[in-house]
């Protein structure tokens, strides 16, 4: 209720400063019409033709869940790696403090909308806490692009890839390793996140495919490195015949794993997200497998579409962005972006 009654109040904020500010006409808008409700983040230029140059400078502002996981620094770093290909664009990046400062965050946002940005790009805690914010850009019509996790509704546009098709990838490769079956477990993100809840429901529902695959639990993680390694070091107790592990993302993956080296056991871990400890893990021996996003890469399409819609093309609602599996057999193939 107080979460509620904050996000209220903000919307009345934010909407007073943005009535009394003067905007700049705009010649199209910034929510339009798509001819289609997704479209692959490769077939952009295909079907769109080049990113339109800026013909002004351009303040890009981009607002973050935390910059505490590595996630999150690489969508950031490929923000602002995508707009000093331009000539005129500043980039401003502001975040909360940790994943589950909802409300820290809307008052980022909230300021950082008062400042008029040409471009908001977001990537907010939950589907709904950043609502106000995206209501006032779009009656302002700055174009509001979601940068992965949580889709809210009224944004111009959300890149993220399919968030069920990353669970349902962990259960088949864990099944690659266990045809014989098995018990296994998952480690959940935050009950609040979308991305945690279709993972979930993604390997949940893959895992009902292979009958010889036993699930003994699903324990709450919150996207925490400690909470998953404790967490983890109970299931352990509980079930030492554990084969394998799940997390939603590679944080908590990473704390998987300590708590199987300290067990002593042979249990394959796989998390989530392709970060750059989750991958140096992999080529030592130690994780089996993430099932990568490209945050970097996310960052660079956040920029991509928000100039997009500066120069009026009507980007898809779902800008759907690529996932693979890396193990140790093709760790080479994906290189870090940052060291180019």
């Amino acid at each position: 209720m107080k979460n509620f009654k904050a996000i209220l109040a903000a919307t009345t904020a934010v909407s007073t400063i943005l009535s009394a500010a003067a905007w700049a006409e705009e010649t199209c808008s910034a929510y339009p019409q798509a001819a289609s409700e997704k479209i692959e983040s490769v077939d952009l230029e295909k079907t769109f033709g080049a990113v339109p140059a800026p013909t002004k400078p351009l303040h890009v502002v981009y607002v973050t869940k935390t910059l505490i996981n590595e996630f999150w620094q690489d969508v950031a770093a490929g923000v602002k790696d995508e707009a000093a290909k331009y000539e005129g664009i500043t980039v401003d990046v502001q975040a909360a403090k940790d994943e589950s400062s909802q409300i820290e965050q809307l008052n980022l946002a909230q300021t950082v909308l008062s400042q008029k940005p040409d471009i908001l790009l977001l990537s907010p805690q939950s589907d709904s806490n950043l609502v106000p914010v995206i209501e006032a850009a779009k009656a302002a019509n700055i174009p509001t692009v979601i940068i992965d996790d949580a889709r809210t509704p009224g944004a111009s546009s959300y890149i993220g890839t399919d968030q069920i098709s990353i669970g349902a990838k962990a259960a088949d490769f864990l099944n690659s390793l266990f045809p014989d079956g098995g018990k296994v477990a998952q480690i959940e993100g935050a009950a609040g996140s979308p991305n945690a809840r279709m993972r979930i429901q993604g390997f949940v529902d893959q895992l009902k495919t292979y009958p010889k695959l036993e699930l003994v639990a699903s324990q709450p993680g919150n996207w925490d490195r400690m909470t998953a390694l404790n967490a983890t070091s109970t299931i352990l107790r509980d079930h030492p015949d554990l084969v394998g592990v799940y997390a939603n993302n590679d944080g908590m993956a990473l704390g998987v794993f300590e708590a199987v080296k300290s067990a002593n056991a042979k249990v394959a871990v796989v998390g989530t997200d392709g970060i750059r400890d989750a991958k140096r893990s992999i080529g030592d021996k130690e994780m089996a497998a993430t099932v990568a996003e490209f945050p970097f890469e996310e960052g660079q399409l956040g920029v991509q579409v928000g100039l997009r819609l500066l120069g009026c093309q009507a980007v898809p609602a779902w800008v759907v962005s690529p996932q693979a599996v890396i193990t140790a057999e093709n760790l080479a193939d994906f290189p870090d972006p940052l060291k180019k």
